[in-house]
């Protein structure tokens, strides 16, 4: 069994993933906020669209966490099932 996370970029291809939640809506509203207050901070008259992504995740299991206690693996490279674009947002 598995969850689903959601998460934004502000500007893909620049930016980095963040913002993450189990609720796709927290995150649009995050994401509203965080393109207003750069618009606003930065005096940008534009941001490209931004996109959110919903996540697939496993449920680690035990083997999971001892690999990336140990170092031998990340946690997201073994969880990962699944990375989707699910909306995109543009204006402020």
């Amino acid at each position: 069994m598995g969850v689903t996370v959601y998460a934004y970029t502000v500007e893909p291809g620049t930016s980095r993933i963040t913002g993450y939640s189990s609720n796709m809506g927290n995150v649009v509203d995050e994401l509203r906020g965080v393109r207003a207050e750069i618009l606003l901070e930065d005096d940008r008259g534009d941001l490209p669209t931004s996109e959110v992504y919903a996540f697939d995740l496993f449920r680690p299991e035990i083997d999971h966490l001892l690999a990336v206690l140990s170092g031998d693996a990340e946690l997201a490279d073994l969880i990962l099932k699944d990375k989707r674009l699910v909306k995109t947002v543009e204006g402020s």
